[in-house]
Order: C-alpha cells, then structure tokens, then sequence
C-alpha cells in the first residue's frame, strides 16, 4: 500500500511535542511492514538547521512550480531526503516568505497569525508535488489542524482531481485544544468551492480542524480513551458534538515508543544498559542520577522523576502546591523541563530551597532526559489532560512505574496498584485533579516502594509489555483497509 503522512513536525528535523515523534517513527514502522511510505514536511529553518547537525545534504525533488491560492500567486521547491535509519523519503516544502522563521509557529513578520496560509500553501503544494512525482497516495495520512485541508481537498474540490480518485483520507488528532480557528475571511485561503463554508464553519469562524473531521474518511486519536473524551464538552475542545455525529468513523489507537531509541538494552544516552534480567544495573543509573543532581547516592529513600513541558496541561500547578510536604517527609525529585515562567521559578525556587531533596534543570537535555527515566524509582505524570503520553511508555520500558492521572491516554497504558493486583499493575493512578489527591498518590508509591518484592513485580510487569511501533503500525493499516473496503476501493 502506498501511504503519504503529511504534518507540520516530523522528528529529529523539527519537533516541539508528541506530533514530531509520531510522525518521525510511524512512517518507518509501516515500511517495516513492506508498504511504501513518504512524508511532507514544510521545509522550516529548524530543518535546515537539524540536516546540517545530521550532515544530511538534501537533493531536489522537483523543480520550482506556482502554486495559486486565494488572490495570490506562490512559488514553492521540494527537496528530498531520507528520515534517519530508513529508506523512506521525506519532501520537504519550501517557501522561505512562509517557512524561514524564528520558530516553528512564528507568526508573521507584522506580528499576525497566517497559519492558514502557511498550512494551506503546505497542503497544497505537497498534493501538488505528489502529482508532478506521479505518486497520488493509496492512503493520504493527515496529522492535526495543520494538515486537515488534506482530507477536506479530496473531499470537496470541485473539479475533483482524478489523480486522487483512488486515494482515501485519514485525519489523526494530537491534541484537540488546537483547532486552527481564523476569521470567516480566511476561508479563500483554502482554495475550496464555496459549497464548502458551511462545513468548515463553526460558530461564527473558520475551524480547521472541523472541516477535517467532516471530511476524512477515518478520524483517528492517539489512545481509545482519548477517542472517547473527545465526544466529551471537556475532551472535545468544544468540538464535541462534530465529533459524535461522526463517532462511528473516530477509532483510538495508542502511539508507539522507538524500541532502538527508547530500550534501556541498548540505550547509549545512559551510562549502564540493563534489561529485565538485570535490574540491579538500573541501581547504577540512580547512583549516576543523584550524584550529578548533588544527591546523596547512598540514600535509600524514594526518587521520582518529571520529563516534560511546564505548561497547565501537564499538571504542574497540581505538583508544586504539594512539593514541601513531599521533600519534608522524604521524597526526592528531579525535573527537567520548560515552558511557563512561573513554573520555571518554581523550578530555581526549589532547587534553592530544598538542595538535596529537589534538583530542577531549565531546559532541555536528551541524555538527561534517558538518565531520568533509568535513574529514578518512578515518574510523575499529573497531566489535566493527555491525548497519548509518551513519557509513561518510557517510564514502563525502563523499570520506573509512572504516577498518572486517569485521563487519555494515561488511562489506557498504565494500570494503577489498588493493593490487590501485583500481578497486572504497572504503575499508580488517582482521579481527582488537585494536588493532595496527586501528594497521597505519590506517597502510596513511596509506601510500596519499600516492600521489594512487590516494587520489583511492578516493575517487571511494566518492563514486560510492548508498547512499540510495530503493534500500533499494523492496527493503523488494518484502519486503512477497512476504510478502502467500505469506499469500494481494492
């Protein structure tokens, strides 16, 4: 089967969350699966930046070709190269006017938002590059609000472009809070047939992400749990009613974690490889852990670890109200992340404060990022809401049973210890989004963390399940089977 992603991230060339990692993982596992695969990528100034880290030299795929849009005209080029470790191609979508920016989702040189044109011209020009490459897709993979256009151009362009009569349409949702919302004006940006307005309309703007959902022929969401939020007023982003009238087209599908990159077997970003057989390796990653975060190496006491953006969705402001009651009653925590400033003070707050017990870093840092996951007892994860979660994927492969809230796609990967059922839990889970529900949750951890027996079962029976791409590729492709075989399409 011949199938072509198309997204706005794509890692290791440019990435600011879960997106980029899906997309850069997902195409090589289908091509494991023997299928033909592609993706396109806007060609941003991150990407020259990551290729040239990479010492990747890109070659030109197509020469330079127009493409109309609205009331303007656009030159775009398409360069070629090969995600890392694979032979699928990447095309790269270049517009400097539109692309060459500061970050990913720069706005415009005059401070206004024209992510319906950047994502548009995208869409379009790389439905266009497909064409001139003669590579019309069995299966056009849309990912998020950036892309849905995608889905929307098959369905509703008039004329319809024959190339694509055989081509059907899969939109996957990320996350459901960005939705691509601009002015009823914006709507001659997308290049479709008035018809259309009303089904990209809702109230009173143009959604992106709503026209997509009404017009692909499968809408996926990055867990089961998630796929059913999403008929919820507080998973659906207020989207929720476009969603139910579609529920029987929205199948949730759990990502998949890189077992090359994430698998403490053959991890090279920490100092000691371990495996299931060999926990007591993981002890040497602790050691290594709390030394470079000043930490007393030979205290038994209790570690948790925290990967990831400080934003609200993330749960943050959830941990912070309770981290002195966790440090003066023995819990150690180390954090690495950024985002919003006053989380980042909390951050030099409590490292300050609390030396010894508390270690935050600013930023990011891969290699510490690896280190936290082997070196810590166990990983916090409070998030208010969680499409996916990645973290708690390498939290369980790595022997270091997560601390959830019930939300997403949490709900769906980690199976909380109630006190009765060793033999399946993985991790520990609480319901209620306030801190003391999130401070009781974490000192039960602790508490059974001090029974090794019952420790090291969890942490086999995390370390045991596989949460690789393999699995979620072939359920994505069985999606796409379905879909052509109800189109009547072989």
């Amino acid at each position: 089967m011949r199938i072509a992603h198309i997204a706005s991230e794509c890692a290791p060339f440019a990435k600011t969350g879960g997106l980029g990692d899906v997309v850069g993982a997902l195409p090589i596992a289908q091509a494991e699966l023997g299928h033909e695969v592609s993706v396109w990528l806007p060609l941003y100034r991150q990407v020259w930046q990551a290729m040239d880290k990479l010492g990747i030299k890109p070659e030109i795929a197509l020469d330079p070709f127009t493409i109309d849009l609205g009331f303007n005209r656009y030159q775009v080029g398409v360069l070629r190269v090969f995600l890392p470790g694979s032979l699928v191609p990447l095309y790269l979508v270049g517009s400097d006017p539109h692309f060459d920016r500061a970050e990913i989702y720069s706005k415009a040189k005059d401070g206004s938002d024209d992510g319906i044109v950047r994502y548009s011209l995208f869409v379009r020009a790389a439905m266009e590059g497909m064409k001139k490459l003669w590579q019309p897709p069995d299966v056009l993979h849309a990912h998020d609000w950036h892309t849905a256009l995608a889905p929307m151009a098959l369905r509703w362009d008039d004329p319809k472009d024959w190339v694509f009569n055989h081509t059907v349409s899969v939109l996957t949702i990320h996350n459901a809070s960005y939705q691509g919302m601009y002015g009823s004006g914006a709507f001659v940006h997308l290049g479709l047939p008035r018809s259309a307005f009303g089904r990209t309309e809702w109230r009173g703007a143009i959604n992106l992400l709503k026209g997509g959902v009404e017009a692909a022929d499968a809408i996926t969401a990055v867990s089961p749990n998630f796929a059913r939020e999403l008929m919820t007023p507080g998973g659906g982003f207020g989207l929720n009613p476009v969603f139910a009238r579609r529920w029987q087209s929205v199948i949730g599908i759990v990502n998949g974690i890189d077992p090359k990159v994430w698998n403490p077997k053959v991890d090279t970003k920490i100092p000691h490889q371990y495996s299931v057989e060999e926990l007591a390796k993981k002890r040497d990653n602790r050691r290594e852990l709390l030394q470079i975060a000043g930490m007393n190496p030979d205290d038994p006491g209790f570690v948790v670890g925290a990967v990831g953006r400080l934003t609200e969705q993330k749960g943050y402001d959830m941990l912070f109200p309770v981290m002195h009651d966790l440090v003066n009653q023995g819990v150690r925590v180390i954090m690495l992340g950024s985002g919003d400033s006053r989380h980042e003070d909390s951050l030099h707050y409590f490292s300050s404060s609390a030396p010894g017990r508390f270690w935050g870093y600013v930023g990011f840092q891969d290699n510490l990022a690896h280190l936290i996951e082997a070196g810590t007892d166990s990983f916090v994860m409070p998030s208010r809401f969680e499409p996916c979660g990645l973290n708690q994927l390498y939290s369980l492969a790595y022997g270091t049973p997560p601390i959830v809230r019930r939300v997403g796609g949490l709900a769906d990967t980690v199976t909380g210890y109630n006190g009765s059922n060793r033999w399946d839990a993985s991790g520990f889970v609480f319901d209620e989004p306030s801190p003391f529900a999130l401070r009781d949750t974490i000192m039960w951890a602790r508490h059974c963390y001090h029974d090794p027996n019952l420790w090291t079962q969890l942490v086999r029976n995390g370390m045991t399940q596989d949460w690789s791409w393999h699995h979620s590729a072939q359920t994505y492709m069985n999606v796409y089977e379905r879909v052509r075989a109800f189109r009547g399409i072989k």
